[in-house]
């Protein structure tokens, strides 16, 4: 067991901001051997994760300038692993935990994520137009930005 002292209280950061008409919510709190990072624009934890970087893949793609591979696996909530809400919290995950890393090579607790986010699931009934696609691409990414930007904000990892 580790015997290394973690300092209390812990260490948290918390931020806010309306993005797409939403209410969003970011908490990020460091512990001793995790980073946990909740994540909401429903007041509630939402699909929990946990992502490590992957520390051999670290060394060879940090000399190449390449970003760390990452494995991430949902906890709880995990949806069909073809819908777009789950694909995308993966890519959250990821995206955050190689955040993290670059921010902070020396950095080495896994991230515990939890997203509650307002994507829509695209109406397979109805199709989509390729303008319409678009849009909707451009509103994920929208919210992808401002959310990655949030947890910057909130930053616990230096």
């Amino acid at each position: 067991m580790d015997t290394q002292q973690a300092p209390f209280p812990l260490i948290n950061r918390q931020a806010a901001r309306i993005i797409q008409g939403r209410h969003t919510e970011v908490l990020v709190v460091s512990f001793i051997d995790k980073i946990l990072i909740l994540i909401s624009q429903y007041g509630k934890v939402g699909s929990l994760m946990h992502t490590i970087v992957d520390q051999q893949s670290l060394t060879v793609s940090t000399a190449a300038g390449d970003l760390a591979s990452t494995s991430s696996s949902f906890l709880l909530g995990a949806g069909s692993s073809t819908s777009k809400k789950t694909q995308l919290y993966q890519v959250y995950a990821s995206h955050i935990s190689q955040m993290i890393q670059h921010q902070n090579p020396m950095e080495s607790r896994s991230v515990v994520l939890s997203l509650a986010l307002a994507i829509q699931e695209p109406d397979l009934d109805r199709g989509q137009s390729g303008e319409e696609e678009k849009e909707e691409r451009l509103r994920d990414r929208e919210l992808f930005e401002n959310v990655v930007e949030l947890v910057n904000e909130c930053c616990v990892w230096m």
